[in-house]
């Protein structure tokens, strides 16, 4: 059975479920507007799209856990207190007490660790220190009628992220404006250190420390650098991923479509934003997806909105984790079938909740449709149901069936 003889006589169309994606998106973000991870919005709104899917599913179920949500981005202003903190120790080092200048090294080791931390590997370095909330993940299935050989998930994230101070104001490469200073300040401020323990009380030291003052704005920068008192709506990263992977279903349901060995799971994580919470708490909960024998392949999408800039991401969290190129070739063919030739590459910057599928050992890729640079309206107040592209859902969700239907017939070798 192949996704374009289907489609020829669909009762339901492709266009027929971005319709119902559009408005549900919409609705979503009228009813609930931003919905930060573990907040009464983000958990209503999870009922809502859980209530949706039932029309769509033989099960559906919200399962809940913990989250230090704060905790992610606070890397950024840590790492700005741990560079002015360097600095003021390097003022002394450099002309009274040279040895001081370790525990300046020692601060920006800390400060360099909270980003490598939560950002690089996306781990709960900073968790603990942070008010822990309770999310959620809602699991939507569509059984095989048969024994169960195969299974696809498809996933999309429900919380929004709190805005981007300097994306806003500057736009696109707003944040790399205040990034690469702040960054070109720490190796300024660790060569500061060690050139006050190699050249003790010397002129070049007491020049480099007193220099260290020109990069005081852009540590300063880094306090504002999330506005966690104004989050978005996130319409489009990533309301309209969640609804992509509802559209799945409720096509498959509305043409009475019924896989015999394939289970199809919709997966609406929380958390994302929090630093990919839910989807680890998911396979940390579903530890028989590796055990239980059945083939197994998770696909995210997420931030569906750009098609000019449509990527499978191969290497995601930032390249530091490898996606299964099993699957990027599975949603490779299923674009060309419909028309698009998807380039493969690897995340600038960030990640999807396919890395966290990828580190449990589970077959997974994830696709993306939004400019890297990051887009104007990525972690903005502007990502709102008034800018989304129809036309790039409607390719994606086709394209995602399509996947849908080769991996049933086909697996991934």
């Amino acid at each position: 059975m192949k996704f374009k003889d289907i489609s020829l006589n669909a009762k339901t169309t492709v266009k027929d479920c971005t319709d119902f994606a559009v408005k549900g998106i919409t609705n979503i973000c009228s009813l609930y507007g931003p919905r930060p991870c573990g907040e009464e919005s983000e958990k209503k709104a999870q009922e809502t799209m859980l209530e949706e899917l039932k029309a769509f599913s033989d099960e559906v179920r919200r399962e809940t856990f913990k989250a230090n949500p704060d905790a992610f981005m606070s890397f950024v202003p840590i790492a700005g207190s741990c560079c002015i903190g360097a600095g003021a120790i390097n003022l002394l080092a450099s002309s009274k007490k040279p040895k001081a200048a370790l525990a300046s090294l020692a601060l920006i080791g800390g400060g360099v660790a909270s980003l490598a931390g939560e950002f690089l590997f996306y781990k709960k370095m900073l968790d603990p220190f942070f008010k822990e909330k309770e999310s959620g993940n809602v699991i939507a299935v569509r059984k095989a009628t048969g024994e169960t050989k195969r299974r696809i998930i498809i996933s999309g994230h429900t919380d929004s992220a709190p805005e981007w101070t300097y994306t806003y104001k500057f736009g696109s490469h707003g944040s790399y404006v205040v990034l690469i200073p702040a960054i070109s300040g720490l190796i300024y401020t660790a060569a500061t250190s060690v050139t006050a323990l190699t050249k003790k009380n010397s002129r070049t030291a007491k020049k480099m420390a007193l220099g260290q003052l020109g990069f005081l704005p852009a540590f300063a920068s880094l306090y504002k650098f999330t506005n966690n008192k104004r989050y978005v709506e996130g319409a489009n990263d990533d309301l309209s991923g969640c609804y992509v992977a509802s559209a799945v279903l409720k096509y498959l349901s509305d043409n009475n479509i019924a896989f015999e060995n394939t289970e199809v799971i919709a997966m609406l994580a929380g958390g994302e934003e929090a630093g990919l919470r839910g989807s680890k708490a998911f396979f940390e909960a579903h530890p028989e997806y590796l055990s239980d024998g059945v083939e197994t392949v998770f696909i995210s999408a997420d931030t569906i909105r750009d098609e000019e800039f449509m990527m499978i991401y191969e290497k995601d969290m930032t390249g530091m984790v490898k996606n299964d190129k099993r699957v990027c070739d599975l949603l490779k063919r299923a674009g060309e079938r419909n028309g698009k030739d998807i380039p493969v590459g690897t995340i600038p910057l960030g990640s999807t909740d396919a890395a966290a599928a990828s580190q449990a050992g589970i077959a997974a890729a994830s696709i993306v449709a939004m400019d890297p640079s990051p887009a104007k309206y990525y972690h903005t107040r502007l990502d709102t149901a008034d800018i989304l592209v129809p036309e790039c859902i409607e390719k994606v969700i086709g394209i995602i069936l399509d996947a849908v239907f080769d991996f049933d017939e086909n697996g991934i070798g």
